[in-house]
């Protein structure tokens, strides 16, 4: 799953019904940021969004207990995330039951697979700084929160061995020259000026 934008209850019952269809169980979900983990309204003012995209959600449900995930929910963060929560959870952590946070940045064992994962989007100013925010944020720390730094990237190199699945909510730098750019640029102008300082992704 990409992007989740808090619609949890859309894309379980999406993937409930592909699974009965095809007469298959369904038993983990990777999300890979935007996940939008908000509990409360608190939650929702912590999120770097213009105000007409803060929405609730359906998280919530799964918070509280009203609900529980039919099945083994891991995500990392992204740009778009209730940032005072997520801070809670630098090292990772459950943010609900069956639903598990991977941290700035992580690794897991599922099923035999090894699964990292890294949150947040590169910006270079930000990098070689260390995970300074902390309530209460102000519009700068709010987007601050969510930018790599080298620390988290230093944890991943530490790993031997293979990983079988890497998550990332940063496309990969020059990404863009693998597919249709121009349509691309259209939707995104402001990726332009990205792409042509090679800036556009995380290196």
């Amino acid at each position: 799953q990409g992007c989740c934008h808090g619609a949890l209850d859309d894309i379980y019952s999406t993937l409930q019904r592909a699974a009965e269809k095809d007469g298959e169980v369904v038993d983990l979900l990777l999300c890979c940021g935007d996940f939008q983990a908000v509990r409360n309204c608190q939650d929702l003012n912590c999120m770097a969004v213009p105000n007409k995209y803060k929405k609730m959600g359906s998280f919530y449900k799964y918070y509280s207990g009203e609900k529980t995930a039919p099945m083994l929910t891991i995500f990392i963060g992204g740009n778009h995330e209730a940032s005072n929560h997520l801070r809670e959870l630098g090292h990772g952590g459950w943010v609900a039951p069956n639903i598990y946070f991977l941290g700035h940045s992580g690794v897991v064992r599922y099923g035999g697979l090894r699964i990292a994962g890294i949150s947040g989007i590169y910006k270079s100013y930000d990098y070689n700084k260390g995970h300074f925010e902390a309530p209460p944020y102000n519009s700068g720390s709010l987007r601050t929160a969510y930018h790599v730094r080298s620390c988290d990237v230093y944890r991943l190199g530490l790993l031997t061995g293979d990983v079988d699945i890497m998550m990332s909510h940063d496309w990969p730098l020059g990404i863009h020259r693998h597919g249709n750019y121009q349509q691309l640029f259209r939707f995104k102008p402001y990726f332009r000026m990205e792409a042509e300082k090679n800036e556009l992704g995380s290196p």
